[in-house]
């Protein structure tokens, strides 16, 4: 009885340590900027976007990036939906 105990003790004291290699989710807790006219942008890679492909007309879209020194950043902007809504 007393081994079982001992045992589920370090079981669960190192529960956690499973989860450590889990990564957060890119740009968790990076603040999201709203771009505007002359902003400067530095984009070495484009990690993630708003997937907009099933919108119509004029939609927010959001971009994490990491710039040239390895930073991540969000930027906020708008962008044409890939469905066009003509009848045709």
């Amino acid at each position: 009885m007393k081994t079982t105990a001992i045992l589920s003790a370090v079981i669960a004291s190192l529960s956690p340590l499973a989860f450590a290699d889990q990564a957060a989710p890119v740009g968790a807790g990076v603040p999201v900027v709203d771009y505007h006219y002359g902003l400067h942008l530095d984009i070495a890679q484009v990690l993630q976007r708003t997937d907009n492909s099933a919108k119509t007309g004029v939609v927010e879209t959001v971009m994490t990036y990491r710039d040239s020194q390895g930073e991540v950043h969000k930027l906020r902007y708008l962008e044409l939906g890939g469905q066009s809504n003509q009848n045709g």
